[in-house]
């Protein structure tokens, strides 16, 4: 089997070949070796970043929407968790574990990147909180079996606040159904993050997006 990684026209999200315009960025970043913590150390970087994530918004079509650079999909799937756990539980930043009132519990496909469930265990939910839903045959979430694992913790007590869906996963390269997903989490309250590390791209094609990516503006 002939190796892929060294095509020079093989990109893959991982391992691929040479880009050049991102080589000569790679150059610039490592030669200025510049910390953006804030606008007084780095205005200038400060500015670019925020010009380049407003066109990006633009292009994919969230011109009104925010964005910031994180360094994998990974560490994305774990600001998402942050995201939706301080807008349930805003006090949770200063009084922690005090703040929230039952066991919170979160949804994701048992097709799922490995990095949801780590994020479960790293910021003190718990794996056996983290309730995988059953996937159809080509490795789509059900939406049905959602609603009824949301309801079964429910009556349990727990507190359902976030749901991952994928586009693209790992293995079968599935997308889960996001139109649905969004209205269930919709009715009962609960964040929808979508890990589109693999499929995210599909934002950028007019004639693919759709019906792929559908639904992840809601």
């Amino acid at each position: 089997m002939p190796n892929t990684t060294r095509h020079p026209w093989f990109f893959n999200q991982l391992s691929c070949g040479l880009d050049i315009v991102s080589m000569a960025g790679e150059w610039l970043t490592a030669t200025a070796n510049t910390n953006m913590f804030t606008y007084e150390i780095a205005p200038v970087f400060i500015l670019m970043e925020n010009v380049v994530m407003k066109r990006m918004r633009e292009i994919i079509g969230f011109p009104n929407g925010d964005s910031i650079l994180a360094p994998g999909g990974s560490i994305s799937n774990l600001y998402a968790f942050l995201a939706a756990r301080h807008r349930m539980f805003p006090g949770y930043k200063e009084k922690g574990l005090h703040s929230i009132k039952g066991q919170l519990v979160m949804y994701t496909s048992d097709q799922c990147h490995y990095s949801v469930k780590s994020c479960a265990a790293v910021c003190g939910l718990g794996t056996d909180h983290c309730v995988e839903v059953p996937s159809d045959s080509r490795g789509r979430m059900i939406p049905s079996e959602l609603e009824r694992l949301i309801l079964e913790r429910r009556k349990r007590g727990d507190v359902p606040f976030f749901v991952n869906a994928t586009a693209g996963t790992t293995v079968l390269g599935a997308f889960d159904p996001l139109p649905e997903i969004a209205d269930i989490c919709k009715k009962y309250k609960l964040w929808m993050h979508v890990d589109a590390a693999w499929g995210g791209g599909l934002l950028l094609s007019r004639k693919y997006r759709h019906p792929r990516m559908t639904g992840i503006e809601k």
